[in-house]
């Protein structure tokens, strides 16, 4: 939302001064033919000026890596001077293709100090071949990895290989090297970019890179940058916004990347921006009120999971059933967060039943407020490990979690607790194909679990 306008309007100087028109992309299935356009002059005309917009072509740093991962499956391997097969052909060519991607020129030997140039994070593994979940190498296998990579990289010396670039991350790179013919320009417009990767870092060193603002999670809780955003919508509809119907708009629209991120979904500022122009057209050049956004716009906004469990401990069946409410009308796909939901709640009534066993067996008093207190007297007796050898599994719970559970574990009836395993397993059997209206059998749970709170 902050970009695309400045992209426009560079692209539009661009256009005026070269005597052209200016193209706008958005979100181009590929950025190839793009590409292809560019690299040649036009028939119809001596200039090209082309504003592409949300590529994510440089989102993932990780992408850069994928060259060597895929370089590196032919290793390691026995050549014969410049004696290359089909297969070891393709990986040199690669690794050729990556270095020029990280402005790395492959012939200012020897090959060691080329392949030293190389930062350590694209010898660890990309996200294509060594996915998240797997392990990245370690510093010996990476050291390893280098060694090959040097003996393949005097392969392709041997072979008099030149590289040939195979996707948009190295057709890029072959266009920063090389340039475009006079004229022509390309302007990505990104809501994410990674710092690090290798075409950014290069186009930043040229002043080639411009940071036009975001919005972010704010460390106090609410969005911080909006109102970057708000004197954008503001110049488009000519309509402005009072500040406390700016935070309503935001809290009814705003999401954040995970549960846990930090960072605001691309997707929910269009979707703030949307609804911003259409109470626009209700106000006549009016100011934007708290009454307008209330009764118009949809709550649809980010949810903490956490203030739900809260809630529910609290023994507050209504702002838990609100929350939850609102947690699925915003989800992208509810049954996804209906199940991870689920799975939060499930090891929140785990704890319960702990505890409330733990306080039971210890004699802990109940109750006890103070999280100080709580910490220094009550926390070291509930984590003790019981008698005959076994594992107390609320050994590694941090205190202030163990206090919230301890807490709502307090307000409820030891046969509640009980029976809290039991009534887990047979929702979880009812949400995953027993019930033909899981989202009923969740709001129950919930209910439930308030209630007994109480």
């Amino acid at each position: 939302m902050l970009a695309e306008p400045a992209a426009r309007e560079l692209g539009r100087k661009l256009a005026e001064s070269a005597g052209c028109e200016v193209e706008i992309h958005r979100r181009p299935a590929e950025l190839a033919p793009l590409l292809a356009d560019l690299k040649t002059f036009s028939l119809f005309g001596s200039a090209k000026v082309i504003v592409a917009v949300e590529t994510a072509v440089v989102a993932d740093q990780k992408a850069a890596a994928d060259l060597l991962d895929e370089a590196a499956e032919v290793l390691p391997m026995e050549v014969d001077g410049g004696d290359l097969a089909g297969r070891e052909r393709r990986a040199a060519g690669l690794l050729l293709q990556a270095l020029r991607l990280f402005q790395i020129d492959p012939s200012a030997g020897p090959a060691e100090g080329v392949l030293a140039r190389l930062p350590e994070w694209a010898l660890e593994g990309g996200s294509a071949y060594r996915p998240k979940k797997s392990r990245r190498r370690g510093k010996r296998q990476v050291e390893q990895l280098r060694a090959d990579l040097c003996r393949l990289l005097e392969a392709a010396w041997a072979a008099e290989l030149e590289s040939v670039a195979e996707s948009e991350l190295t057709e890029l790179s072959e266009i920063l090297q090389r340039g475009l013919p006079e004229g022509h320009a390309l302007i990505l417009a990104e809501s994410t970019v990674a710092a690090a990767h290798p075409l950014v870092q290069t186009l930043a060193a040229r002043g080639a890179v411009a940071e036009v603002g975001r919005v972010e999670v704010a460390k106090g809780g609410g969005w911080s940058g909006l109102e970057l955003l708000a004197a954008e919508l503001e110049k488009e509809t000519g309509a402005p916004i009072q500040p406390e119907a700016l935070s309503e708009l935001a809290r009814r629209t705003l999401q954040q990347e995970g549960w846990r991120g930090g960072s605001v979904q691309a997707d929910s500022t269009e979707r703030l921006a949307a609804e911003y122009r259409k109470l626009a057209t209700t106000t006549a050049g009016q100011a934007i009120d708290l009454p307008l956004v209330e009764s118009v716009v949809e709550d649809r906004g980010q949810e903490d999971v956490w203030k739900i469990l809260d809630a529910i401990g609290s023994g507050d069946p209504d702002e838990a059933l609100q929350r939850l409410r609102r947690l699925m009308a915003a989800a992208d796909d509810p049954t996804a967060s209906r199940l991870s939901f689920f799975a939060l709640l499930a090891g929140f009534g785990r704890q319960l039943a702990l505890v409330g066993g733990m306080m039971r067996a210890a004699e802990a008093p109940a109750g006890e407020r103070s999280y100080g207190r709580f910490k220094s007297r009550i926390a070291p007796v509930l984590q003790a490990d019981p008698a005959g050898g076994r594992r107390n599994p609320l050994a590694g719970l941090h205190p202030y979690r163990l206090h919230r559970a301890y807490l709502a574990a307090s307000r409820m009836a030891p046969e509640k607790l009980d029976t809290l395993p039991a009534r887990l397993l047979e929702a979880e059997l009812l949400m995953k194909g027993e019930s033909s209206q899981p989202e009923a059998v969740l709001a129950e749970l919930v209910t439930d679990l308030a209630l007994a709170a109480r």
